[in-house]
């Protein structure tokens, strides 16, 4: 009988709970553990654009104003020179995080490779959650601060974040509008949630150019109260109706996971429901132009994404931590706006 032949996996190693590392092959749990760490690399950075731009640079020019005025002239006029307003530069930082995993020698010789797949994947998770926590800092913090560069040259840094009356410039919208910096701001709050302050936020991006494929970011405990608004168009659930005539809507509501799925049409903004979203936040940015965010790595490659440290080449599953260098921060401060219900000014949240 011919034998089965093809790659090892993570699931083969969670299998190996009888035999230890020695006995399996070192070479084999080490090439078996890079092969998955690579891919929950890959994954991450698939999950990531969707709001951020992966970077490495460490600051940028957040939107410039590209708009003027013709000026009326006779044959011997001369137009006064017109300069182009520039947007605010923004920083990105840089961090370190580490999940000490503590694979000694020692450890390793009676260790089996399900012990080292579990912990693997006890990292894998962390870094996940780590890059969501900070998901979250970027979009709902609404104060800007300074990061001193020390991964690298002590630089300091101005992270900025969406636009919040700093004084910092502001392009012009598409159509000429001018906005106050001192004043404007895309950290809204509202006692209750009305169609109408969600229609402000929305309003909000697209007033500066970001009209295509808004999205409206919820958490599911806030689902009840968006359908239940004025001007909400809701998404067909397939396991209740068929389309039986030309007028029922096409889009069908995705059934596979309750927490990051589409629910509908709020006016011309898509709702999502997302796993990251905060409990009364709501969250409006566009798909379509810059990025809301950057996620900033290092500039070699070998550095980027979650990787084990190991203190041997010899060695290499002689690890004392797995580590992961990235920062998120705001990288168009027009591409996104939150409205807080709960007060009548905008409230940080924990996290």
């Amino acid at each position: 009988m011919a034998k089965k032949t093809g790659s090892l996996t993570i699931a083969d190693l969670l299998a190996a709970r009888f035999q230890s590392v020695a006995e399996y092959g070192e070479d084999t749990v080490q090439d078996v553990l890079a092969a998955d760490i690579a891919a929950h690399n890959l994954i991450t950075t698939q999950m990531l654009t969707e709001l951020c731009e992966i970077t490495t640079d460490r600051q940028a020019l957040s939107g410039s104003s590209l708009s003027g005025e013709m000026v009326e002239v006779d044959e011997h006029g001369r137009a006064p020179t017109q300069r182009d307003r520039p947007g605010s530069t923004v920083g990105f930082p840089l961090k370190l995080y580490q999940f000490n995993v503590g694979w000694t020698r020692k450890w390793l010789e009676g260790a089996t490779p399900a012990d080292l797949a579990i912990k693997t994947q006890g990292a894998e998770k962390a870094h996940l959650r780590r890059i969501q926590t900070d998901i979250k800092k970027a979009v709902y913090e609404s104060a800007n601060y300074t990061h001193r560069d020390h991964l690298v040259d002590d630089v300091d840094l101005a992270v900025k974040r969406f636009l919040n009356a700093d004084s910092a410039p502001i392009p012009d919208g598409p159509n000429g509008e001018t906005f106050t910096a001192s004043t404007h701001t895309h950290y809204d709050a509202n006692a209750t949630l009305t169609a109408a302050v969600l229609t402000a936020i929305i309003d909000d991006v697209v007033e500066h150019g970001h009209g295509d494929r808004v999205r409206l970011n919820i958490n599911r405990s806030n689902e009840a109260a968006v359908r239940a608004l004025t001007g909400f168009t809701a998404y067909v659930d397939p396991r209740l109706t068929l389309q039986a005539d030309a007028n029922e809507p096409t889009v069908r509501a995705t059934i596979n996971r309750l927490d990051n799925r589409p629910i509908g049409l709020f006016g011309a903004a898509e709702v999502w429901v997302k796993p990251w979203a905060i409990a009364d936040y709501y969250f409006a940015h566009a798909l379509g132009g810059p990025k809301p965010l950057a996620f900033r790595q290092r500039t070699q490659a070998a550095l980027q994404g979650l990787r084990m440290v190991s203190q041997s080449d010899i060695h290499p599953l002689v690890v004392d931590f797995m580590e992961a260098e990235f920062g998120l921060g705001v990288r168009t401060r027009t591409n996104g706006a939150v409205l807080y219900v709960g007060g009548a000014s905008y409230v940080d949240p924990t996290i």
